[in-house]
C-alpha cells in the first residue's frame, strides 16, 4: 500500500470513530429506555436477513439439489474466516 492509501484509511477510521462516539452519546438514552423493543427489532431483522439469504440460495438449482455441498461450503467458509481472524489478531 502506498502512503496515500494509508492516510486515507486513517482518515476513514478517524471519521468512523467520531461517528460512533456521536451515536453513542445520542443513542444511549433510547436503547436504555426501550431495550425489549430494540431486542425484538434486532431479532426480527436478523431473521429476515437469514431467511432472505436462505431463499436466494435455494433459487440456485445446484444448491437446492445438493444441500450437503452447501453445508460443506458453509463450514469451509467458517474455517477460512476463523483462520484469517487468528492470523490478523497477531
Amino acid at each position: 500500500m502506498d502512503k496515500e492509501q494509508i492516510d486515507l484509511l486513517k482518515k476513514v477510521e478517524g471519521l468512523t470513530s467520531k461517528l460512533n462516539q456521536l451515536f453513542n452519546e445520542k443513542g444511549k438514552s433510547v436503547f436504555s429506555r426501550y431495550p425489549l423493543t430494540f431486542a425484538l427489532l434486532v431479532v426480527f431483522g436478523v431473521t429476515m436477513v437469514t431467511q432472505g439469504i436462505k431463499d436466494l440460495l435455494l433459487e440456485v438449482p445446484f444448491f437446492k439439489n445438493q444441500p450437503l455441498t452447501m453445508l460443506a461450503g458453509g463450514i469451509l467458509i467458517l474455517i477460512i474466516t476463523g483462520t484469517l481472524y487468528k492470523k490478523l489478531k497477531k
